[in-house]
């Protein structure tokens, strides 16, 4: 007995496709659907794992990250406050060189003051001992003739004497 009602005919071999049918549905999910869930469960735990633990590393990573960033950070300062007392110490260093300098540049123009005014005397006395004996050499050729020796004394220890109080200057 078949009934025909369009494309699908109702009797006995639908219904017994349709219990097959049930029946391949109970027996793959006892055996198939159960094992590749339970599979798929594991699987999706296994990844939610694997993210939980990317997302503990990653927090790890940016936590290290943000430590070396620190640590650049302070290094940066120390270098920069090297740099700094690097360049106080070579001011200092330059300004105690020119000092230095200085000083001896002074001390130099100091012996060479002194050396002239040594060198100056020099002359000077060397100019009133020319001086002198020219005067002396003039007044005795002009005297010798109208002076005798007392007087020629005399008049010789005079003229040393205001020779020698007058000041001389350069």
């Amino acid at each position: 007995m078949a009934v025909y009602t369009g494309l699908v005919e109702f009797g006995w071999t639908f219904i017994f496709q349709i219990i097959n049918t049930i029946i391949i549905f109970l027996v793959l999910k006892k055996i198939l659907f159960k094992p590749v869930r339970e599979f798929m469960i594991s699987r999706q735990k296994g990844i939610e794992d694997t993210i939980d633990e990317a997302d503990t590393i990653h927090n790890d990573a940016m936590a290290l990250k943000a430590e070396y960033e620190g640590k650049l950070e302070q290094i940066k300062e120390e270098g920069r406050e090297i740099i700094k007392d690097a360049r106080l110490k070579a001011d200092e260093q330059g300004r105690e060189i020119v000092k230095e300098a200085q000083d001896k540049a002074s001390s130099m123009i100091k012996h060479a003051e002194n050396e002239i005014e040594r060198e100056n005397i020099k002359a000077m006395n060397e100019l009133k001992d020319e001086i002198t004996s020219l005067a002396f050499m003039t007044a005795e050729k002009i005297l010798r003739k109208k002076l005798d020796e007392k007087e020629h004394d005399e008049l010789m220890r005079k003229f040393v004497e205001e020779v020698g109080e007058t000041e001389w200057q350069s």
